[in-house]
């Protein structure tokens, strides 16, 4: 399994996408999480933590009100960000498991992409670690146009996570995300080969790289 790292509004998931060389398994632990946010058990236990106070009339979880719980500099925001991960993270690495079984046998390497996957512990699964560097400036434009936020609301969430500078030392591979998308994409095609042809030339490995 390949890690990919990045800053919010790298532009990880699109970078992937445009890497058409090889025949990819995309396992998007923040997408998982969004989804299971709404599973009933996990919104009872969201419940059960936060009060009927992160749920909205139809008994969904209210997103912007649990952010507001959990992104912060306080040591409450830290608790609460602690025990929701507690209750995440668990279950997120359940799904990616399950999708880890099924993969198709056609599968040439599996991409974790994880907003947390340094904090979660995942690094240990993965066989080689890419960070997409893209400046702090086209991070902000993207976020603002993707997502609504603001500057300060980037830099609030991103306080949150291991910074952006220890990402980019944690990982093997650093692709340079400042120009298109396409030349990211290419940088991206070359560290994967690297990963793959290590990854085959182990005397013992003949399967599709993958969390084994």
């Amino acid at each position: 399994m390949i890690g990919i790292l990045g800053g919010i509004g790298s532009g990880k998931s699109s970078v992937v996408r445009h890497s058409k060389h090889y025949r990819l398994c995309v396992i998007d632990a923040d997408k998982i999480a969004h989804d299971l946010l709404t599973h009933p058990s996990i919104v009872q236990q969201v419940r059960d933590l936060f009060g009927p106070a992160v749920l909205l009339p139809d008994g969904g979880v209210n997103r912007k009100e649990l952010a507001n719980r959990v992104f912060g500099p306080s040591y409450q925001h830290e608790e609460a960000r602690s025990k929701l991960e507690n209750i995440l993270h668990p279950a997120v690495r359940a799904v990616a498991q399950e999708k880890l079984k099924t993969l198709p046998q056609d599968v040439d390497a599996v991409i974790l992409d994880a907003a947390l996957l340094l904090e979660a512990g995942w690094a240990d699964d993965c066989d080689g670690l890419i960070f997409i560097e893209t400046p702090l400036h086209l991070r902000q434009l993207r976020v603002l146009q993707n997502r609504g936020w603001s500057s300060d609301e980037l830099a609030r969430r991103e306080a949150c996570q291991l910074s952006v500078a220890e990402k980019k030392r944690r990982a093997e591979f650093i692709v340079d995300n400042s120009g298109t998308i396409d030349a990211a994409a290419s940088q991206l095609n070359q560290f994967i080969q690297i990963i793959l042809d290590r990854h085959h030339s182990r005397p013992t490995d003949s399967k599709p790289l993958n969390a084994d």
